[in-house]
């Protein structure tokens, strides 16, 4: 049952509304004219919204002085319809965007801008989402920055993450995994981000919270299991293949498929005919991420087999990650990536400087 302090999932009727929506015919408006259709009661056109790509600093300005005038609901449709849009089309980039209402009074209208910065990498919003980690009022807000911050332990784990910056987001996730009055789901969701980096340290935390934690830690422990890199957790993962609890099993075999561990494989297929359909369908991807040649038959033969539409749409999508995974390597190494400064005013943002939306003049 729904209790009053749940966490607030946007989402679901936001994103719906982004959804179904083709290419129109009409012309892409300037920022301006779409800022004026934003702040109109019309239905925003979803194509429309490809004119706040890479917005100027003057655009965001205005999209600050216009954001206190839109109802929620409204602001909560336009943060929504961009983030289906930058994902209908990659190029398109809307972070500043999101980063421009990160501090939102309205608690959906903060998790959809903290989704918004999924794809980011610059220190200076690490340092933004650690400090609304610590600082944040609303559990569910700080759920979304903890596992919004998994990126950058993932950039660690590649070694190209600065020491002193890998030092600061190790510290604040462990604080708040470590903090017992924090909620379960934060804490999850920080241990969960954290296992992605392969440090002696994370290994003793995941045992220390799938031993003693709760159900919630234990799940999370297990998660991070999976995002950590190393086979000795294999034995635990496919030993809670057979546990009373579905959401175990599936969160196990996910993990087994994280590891992209062979051995997982003939333990995975036994899944295959769990009486859980969400088993089933974690086993089906796992295979799908291992991607050798036994996981490729099996899959194959259940694509001909299987008539469920939920089980063939798993089976066609872990196909085609086979298929991705077992392309030829190039032979480009990683680097750090190499950022230039940040404008003005996305520095005064990320840095929590109060801007002056009382300015003369319109949005």
């Amino acid at each position: 049952m729904t209790q009053p302090n749940d966490p607030i999932e946007p989402g679901e009727s936001e994103l719906a509304a982004a959804d179904g929506e083709d290419e129109g015919s009409s012309p892409i408006p300037s920022a301006d004219a779409m800022l004026q259709e934003i702040a109109s009661d019309r239905p925003i056109e979803y194509e429309h919204l490809r004119a706040l790509s890479e917005p100027t600093d003057e655009v965001v300005g205005r999209v600050m002085r216009l954001w206190p005038q839109l109802r929620p609901e409204r602001r909560r449709e336009v943060l929504a319809k961009l983030l289906q849009l930058a994902e209908d089309h990659a190029p398109l980039d809307f972070h500043r965007i999101h980063l421009s209402a990160t501090r939102d009074e309205d608690v959906a209208t903060r998790i959809l801008a903290v989704r918004g910065l999924w794809e980011q990498e610059r220190p200076e919003y690490m340092h933004l989402l650690l400090r609304q980690l610590r600082s944040d009022p609303e559990p569910s807000v700080r759920a979304e920055i903890a596992d919004a911050l998994s990126r950058w332990v993932i950039t660690a784990e590649f070694g190209l993450l600065p020491e002193e910056e890998l030092e600061e987001l190790n510290s604040v996730l462990r604080e708040t995994i470590e903090d017992i009055e924090e909620t379960d789901e934060v804490r999850g969701r920080a241990l969960e981000a954290l296992g992605a980096w392969s440090d002696e340290s994370v290994a003793e935390l995941l045992s220390d919270m799938y031993e003693l934690g709760n159900q919630r830690l234990r799940v999370a422990a297990i998660r991070g299991m999976g995002r950590n890199a190393s086979e000795s957790w294999l034995p635990i993962l496919i030993y809670h293949f057979d546990d009373d609890d579905a959401e175990i099993r599936a969160v196990s075999a996910t993990a087994a498929g994280n590891l992209l561990a062979e051995d997982a494989v003939a333990p995975l297929i036994m899944l295959l005919e769990d009486t859980e359909e969400d088993v089933q369908v974690a086993a089906i991807r796992a295979l799908g991420e291992i991607a050798n040649e036994e996981s490729e038959r099996v899959l194959t033969r259940m694509l001909r087999e299987r008539s469920e539409p939920h089980i063939r749409d798993a089976v066609q999508e872990a196909l085609a990650e086979v298929k991705l995974l077992t392309m030829p390597l190039s032979d480009e190494g990683g680097r750090a990536p190499h950022f230039g400064p940040l404008s003005e005013l996305d520095q005064n943002i990320a840095d929590g400087v109060e801007q002056n939306e009382d300015e003369e003049g319109e949005f």
